[in-house]
């Protein structure tokens, strides 16, 4: 559950990477985002279901992650401010939201309700607590859309063709500038997603996107910094590391874990999971 969480965080890094070359460090923030305004529809409407929930953080991050590409990042690079800059932004942005967020909704955790139930599901006498199940049912689910959206439609294919070379994308009639904002939409949709996820697993925190948004970071990294399905591996192996490694380590260290494994990646293999793959085969 944890792993996709941190799938599609690091899809949503991916996506924003391929198309403009920047490193959005403001992603977990836009995570954080949807993750309350999930929250404070449940405030007014406990009852609500939870793919309802997850449907309007995601596009709540979605509008959001698009405002910040028209009204800030389009105006740098219309400047032509240098692209370190651009990143630099979206650490400022990163910032930004977050002291927004403590403002709006104060700076303690806001517990989520049990939208996913609370009768846990039976696996071979192994009891298994919904949320975990419907996390990774749903992250499954979202990254499968998105993977069918990019191969069979044509704004998919555009942004795939933009990925890969912008200039010959625009010379075959893709309107990049179009494209672009629907990448950071997508990339915020993602990020809505995991919010929300992952606030009804723990809990929803002014400061819950900055360490989440690393770690989805890193596995981005380790999955191929660059590649879709990197990204989703990467999330899922990343997860599956921290959460054994607390077990088996201790908890104390669970952050500490991933950020070693951030080093040693790209010690050894800078090109990530599917690089090493590529080599092998």
């Amino acid at each position: 559950a944890i792993g996709c969480v941190y799938s599609l965080i690091a899809l949503g890094f991916t996506m924003i990477i391929r198309a403009t070359g920047i490193i959005h460090f403001a992603q977990g923030e836009v995570m954080m985002l949807g993750s309350m305004s999930g929250i404070t529809v449940l405030a007014f409407f406990p009852q609500m279901p939870a793919i309802i929930v997850l449907i309007l953080g995601m596009l709540a991050s979605g509008i959001i992650a698009v405002g910040m590409e028209l009204f800030v990042y389009r105006t740098l690079r219309v400047r032509r401010i240098p692209i370190m800059n651009i990143i630099t932004a979206t650490v400022g942005m990163s910032i930004l939201f977050m002291n927004a967020a403590r403002i709006i909704w104060g700076s303690e955790p806001l517990r989520y309700p049990d939208i996913f139930g609370t009768e846990s599901f039976i696996f071979s006498g192994i009891p298994v607590s919904p949320q975990l199940v419907w996390i990774t049912i749903f992250g499954i689910i979202i990254a499968s859309i998105l993977q069918v959206f990019l191969k069979y439609t044509s704004t998919g294919l555009a942004m795939q063709a933009m990925a890969q070379d912008p200039h010959a994308a625009q010379l075959m009639g893709a309107n990049l500038t179009k494209i672009t904002v629907y990448t950071y939409a997508i990339a915020g949709m993602m990020a809505g997603a995991a919010g929300v996820m992952l606030g009804s697993l723990f809990f929803s925190f002014f400061q819950m996107g900055f360490v989440t948004g690393l770690k989805g970071f890193i596995a981005a990294t380790l999955g191929g910094l660059g590649s879709l399905g990197g990204a989703m591996l990467g999330g899922i192996v990343f997860g599956l590391l921290e959460t054994f490694g607390a077990v088996y380590i201790s908890s104390a260290y669970k952050d500490g874990i991933g950020m070693a494994l951030l080093i040693a990646i790209l010690f050894f293999y800078p090109t990530g999971l599917v690089g090493l793959w590529k080599r092998k085969k």
